[in-house]
Parts: C-alpha cells; sequence; structure tokens
C-alpha cells in the first residue's frame, strides 16, 4: 500500500508561518520605503503673484486658474498623504493586536505550539519562527511610527496651503468681476466718445435717443432691461419708459403696440422692426439706429441699411 505523503509546502507548521511573515516583510520593506523615498512630498507649481488691482480681466482670468490648479495639487498630495496614514496605522495596530502585550504574545506561542508537530524539534521551531515573525512585525511598526512622525506635519501644511489658497481664490475672483465691471464701463466710455466724434448727435432733444446713446458699450443681456444689460426690446422699453411710456417687453408687443410709417417719415426715436420681427432697434437719425445686438456683444450704433427691415414703427403719443 502506499504511504500518504504530506506537501511540504504547505502542510509543515514552517511553512505556515513562513507564508504568514511573507506579506509581514514586504509590509516592513513597503514602510521602510515610504521613509526613505517619500520623505518629501513633491512641491505643486506655485501660481504666480500678480497685481490685482492693476491686471486686467484676461491676466486675472489665468490667475485663478493657476491658483485652483494648485489647490487640486495640494489636495490631491493630501488625500494620498491620508490614505498613507491611514495605512501605516492601520500596520501599527495590528502588531499591537498581535505582539503588544505578553498575552498576546503567549497567544500566539501556543498557537504555533499547538500547530506543530509532536515533536519536540519541531515545536522548537515554530517558536522559533514566531520570534522571526516578531522581529519582521516590530520592524514593521517601528518604521510605520517613524513615516508617521513625519507625514503628520507635512498633512498639517498641505491643510494651511489648501485653505490659503482657497482665500486667494475668493480673494482673485473677486477682483475679476471688479476688473470686468471696470473693463464695461471703459469699453462704454469708449462708444459713446465714438459715437460723439464720428456719429450724430441725439436729434430733436429726444429723451428716448438720449438714453439710448447712454447705453452705449453695456452688454447685451437676454431678458433685461437694464440698468447694467439690455436685450433689443429691454433698451427700448427702458428708453421710453424715460418719456413715462410704457411699452411691452417683446419686439412682437411693441410693434402690435405702435403705429406704422413709412422709411420716408422715420424721425429719431422711432422704432425699426426686423429679423421677422424678432429684434427691434431705435433710429437716432442720419440712417443709423441704436440697438442691443446679440449674445457676447454690446448696444451699439449701426447704419440702417445692415438690417433685414420688417418695418417702421411710431410709439403714438
Amino acid at each position: 500500500m502506499p504511504i500518504a505523503m504530506s506537501n511540504p509546502v504547505h502542510d509543515s507548521p514552517r511553512s505556515e508561518h513562513l507564508e504568514r511573515a511573507a506579506p509581514v516583510r514586504r509590509i516592513a520593506t513597503l514602510a521602510l520605503a515610504h521613509l526613505t523615498a517619500a520623505m518629501v512630498v513633491a512641491t505643486p507649481t506655485q501660481a504666480g503673484e500678480i497685481d490685482l488691482a492693476q491686471a486686467d480681466s484676461s491676466e486675472i482670468r489665468v490667475h485663478v486658474d493657476d491658483l485652483e490648479r494648485e489647490r487640486t495639487s495640494v489636495e490631491d498630495d493630501m488625500d494620498r498623504l491620508e490614505a498613507e496614514r491611514l495605512e501605516l496605522s492601520a500596520l501599527i495596530e495590528q502588531a499591537d493586536l498581535e505582539f503588544g502585550t505578553v498575552e498576546a504574545q503567549l497567544t500566539r506561542a501556543t498557537e504555533a505550539i499547538d500547530t506543530a508537530s509532536d515533536d519536540l524539534s519541531s515545536k522548537i521551531e515554530a517558536l522559533a519562527l514566531l520570534r522571526t515573525e516578531q522581529s519582521v512585525r516590530y520592524e514593521a511598526a517601528q518604521r510605520a511610527g517613524e513615516r508617521l512622525e513625519v507625514i503628520g506635519p507635512m498633512i498639517s501644511r498641505l491643510v494651511d496651503r489648501s485653505e490659503g489658497l482657497g482665500a486667494d481664490i475668493e480673494t482673485a475672483r473677486r477682483a475679476l468681476e471688479e476688473a470686468e465691471e471696470r473693463e464695461r464701463e471703459e469699453a462704454a466710455a469708449r462708444a459713446r466718445a465714438t459715437a460723439a466724434a464720428s456719429g450724430p448727435s441725439p436729434e430733436s432733444g429726444s429723451t428716448v435717443v438720449q438714453f439710448a446713446y447712454d447705453q452705449l458699450g453695456k452688454p447685451y443681456g437676454a431678458g433685461m432691461a437694464g440698468p447694467n444689460a439690455y436685450d433689443c426690446s429691454g433698451l427700448v422699453a427702458a428708453a421710453y419708459s424715460q418719456s413715462g411710456t410704457a411699452l411691452p417687453r417683446s419686439s412682437q408687443a411693441q410693434w402690435n403696440q405702435t403705429e406704422p410709417i413709412g422709411r420716408g417719415d422715420l424721425a429719431p426715436g422711432d422704432l425699426v422692426f426686423s429679423h421677422g420681427l424678432g429684434h427691434v432697434a431705435i433710429y437716432i437719425g442720419r440712417d443709423q439706429v441704436v440697438h442691443a445686438t446679440k449674445p457676447g456683444d454690446t448696444v451699439k450704433i449701426a447704419p440702417l441699411g445692415v438690417l433685414p427691415v420688417d418695418g417702421y414703427r411710431r410709439v403714438p403719443g
């Protein structure tokens, strides 16, 4: 009868303890590698300093983007170090659980003896392997503790940097809003200056036309009737409100509430409808209109001839 042979790789106490010790040695190696190779977190590229009071909106916008990228990099480093801290803390906790007290060590020694073969040499070998495992775990925990002493302050510095960047971003965003507002006002002033230099002056002292001139350079804003932005019918309604006339808030409704006139009867303040009644402009004389054009554009003067005119209307009164 053949004799059953045990598998020396999987069945011996030595193999069992070696298999238990192998991952511990790997963790110890990783802890040592963390300590020697990851002592310093790569410093993220820092956003350059700019004078927010003097920079234009495009420069500030780039600065905000740089600050946000730096904050993202800092937060990535924080996440990585926090994950490492949890891993190392778990390693120390496990080592303490298995070998940190006399009772725990006795429990492991009893287990080693009980699982060894009955002969004395096997039990001695099991205890020797247990001592090796204990030594490896102790070294891993010691290395992990050293690494924790390093990364704790690193995480604190990164938290401080992230909070500082958050404050810098908010400051830069406020500066961006101010720069954009300043540039809108400057654009409006340039448009008015250009109109005064090259375009006709408001004719007949029309309050409506004068108001339209005063809005030159302000941005188009869908559904808006001032004071900072306008769409086409919003500009018309706001202009006529200056003279006490209430007009509805859509170009089609304004068409219906006004009276038809011919091209030859146009006078400053009359309305010019185009684009299938989807657009309305204010006639200012000399074959020119003021209108709120389209998204991304501004209130401006345009030649009457550029509009695909549907008709000319006059506000009663």
